[in-house]
């Protein structure tokens, strides 16, 4: 069945401003989640990290388990994994927030109709795009 992206993301965004604490699961694939980034989540008021591992079946059985609202994924240069829409296809609320190796570059991806880059990928921008995806995600970073 078809669903216009557009009533799906509106009909979405209540389930996903309701969101008190942003539960986040950290995907170490293709590349390790470096412990920066680790930190940063953890000292985040109001997010939660719910998983910590490895491998692309195992990432996806977890994000369901865990209930993640958001995934973490390091990336080499900003190449958008496969991964990024088995998730969506699995799971359509949630948020995938990629990194790239070098942390000069981040984006943030949802099933809604776009793709948005974080101009400036330093930790706190990036824990705030991280924050209006999950609560309001129409908002412009």
């Amino acid at each position: 069945m078809f669903h216009d992206p557009v009533v799906w993301c509106a009909l979405s965004e209540g389930a996903r401003t309701r969101v008190e604490k942003i539960r986040v699961l950290l995907a170490n694939y293709p590349m390790m989640i470096p412990d920066e980034v680790r930190k940063l989540v953890e000292g985040q008021p109001g997010m939660e990290i719910v998983g910590d591992l490895r491998g692309p079946m195992r990432i996806l059985q977890e994000v369901g388990r865990t209930k993640a609202d958001a995934v973490i994924l390091m990336q080499d240069g900003l190449e958008e994994p496969g991964l990024c829409s088995q998730l969506l296809a699995v799971y359509p609320d949630v948020t995938i927030l990629g990194v790239a190796s070098d942390m000069r570059a981040a984006f943030i991806q949802q099933l809604c109709p776009r793709r948005r880059d974080i101009i400036d990928p330093q930790n706190e921008n990036i824990a705030e795009s991280l924050r209006a995806a999950v609560r309001e995600p129409w908002t412009e970073y």
